[in-house]
Order: C-alpha cells, then sequence, then structure tokens
C-alpha cells in the first residue's frame, strides 16, 4: 500500500472504515488513539503500561521507511472528525528473509473484523517482499490474539526468553511471478 493509496473496507457488520498508510502529520491523532485504548489493550500492544507515547515513540512509529517496512492506519469518521481506531505494522528484519508485526485495534472496534483484515494485509504485504516467516510477539494471556493468529494459520510456539509472551509465526505464500 503506497503513501497515497486509501482503501475503504466494509466491516462484517457493515460498518465503513478508511484503510491507509501511516504518515507523519498522523502523530496527533495515532497519539489520542493509543490514549483511547483501555489500558489492557495499551498493555497488550506496547507491553508495558503507558498513558500515552513518548515523543520519540511517536515519532519512530509514523517516520516508516517504507523500503524496510509498512504501518497502515484504520480510520473512521467521528463527531469530530476522522480518528485512529486501528494501527497495523510489519517491519522487515536485516535479512529481509523474517518480518516482525505488531496490530492495535480500539477497543470499541475489536471483534468486528478488523484486526483480521488488517493481518491479512501484513501477510500479503510480507509475501510480496519474499518474507520466509512472519511473526509478531504476543502476551500469553491475550486470548483474543492468540485466537485471530491460530484462525488466520499462525503456528504458536514458546518464547524461551520472555514467559509472559508467546511468539506467533506463519510462512506467507510465496508470490511468484510469470516470466
Amino acid at each position: 500500500m503506497g503513501s497515497t493509496d486509501i482503501q475503504v473496507m466494509r466491516l462484517p457488520d457493515g460498518s465503513r472504515v478508511m484503510i491507509r498508510a501511516i504518515r507523519g502529520e498522523d502523530a496527533p491523532m495515532l497519539q489520542a488513539f493509543v490514549s483511547r485504548l483501555s489500558a489492557r489493550s495499551r498493555y497488550f500492544r506496547f507491553f508495558v503500561a503507558l498513558a500515552e507515547l513518548s515523543a520519540a515513540e511517536l515519532k519512530r512509529l509514523v517516520d516508516v521507511d517504507r523500503r524496510r517496512g509498512m504501518a497502515v492506519v484504520a480510520l473512521s469518521e467521528r463527531s469530530e472528525g476522522p480518528a485512529i481506531i486501528a494501527e497495523a505494522r510489519c517491519v522487515l528484519e536485516e535479512d529481509s528473509s523474517s518480518a516482525e508485526f505488531a496490530i492495535a485495534v480500539a477497543d470499541e472496534f475489536q471483534r468486528r473484523g478488523l484486526g483480521t483484515q488488517l493481518t491479512k494485509k501484513l501477510i500479503s504485504y510480507a509475501s510480496g517482499k519474499g518474507v520466509r516467516r512472519l511473526f509478531g510477539l504476543i502476551k500469553a494471556d491475550n486470548q483474543a490474539m492468540l485466537g485471530l493468529a491460530r484462525r488466520l494459520g499462525f503456528q504458536i510456539g514458546v518464547n524461551a526468553s520472555d514467559g509472559s509472551t508467546v511468539i506467533a509465526s506463519i510462512l506467507p505464500p510465496r508470490v511468484t511471478t510469470l516470466g
């Protein structure tokens, strides 16, 4: 998904959201999104108790090196204007054979199919980049995310370096070109 591509997605409940690449000017909206997440959702996404992102973390999240990864946001129209309701990203490892993903969905939009659709976008992106393993760290008690990962074909394994998390991995389908 390029920086100017916009996709309108209809969720199974009929609501519509706009998906696009994150932009530098999204920093205030991303900070507001993180602040609106419940403490539990923030903990599941960032693995620490935080109320908001530091200036450095916020800059890192909105200034994506598009050669090394992808980050998208889902926007919903609210009475006060558009708001980020989900954020998903995929970062290529140095050798580009693996990529790590992360995702957060606003509490009121969870269990409505948005996380599934965004994760499928990340899998497709990784496949197109020739990634052989897409993985994410998930808190071991995050049952909703573990269920989503299993439904999409991720294998769940032990994280030997941190007993509070597990590693969800998938081998994206290979993209072949005719020629």
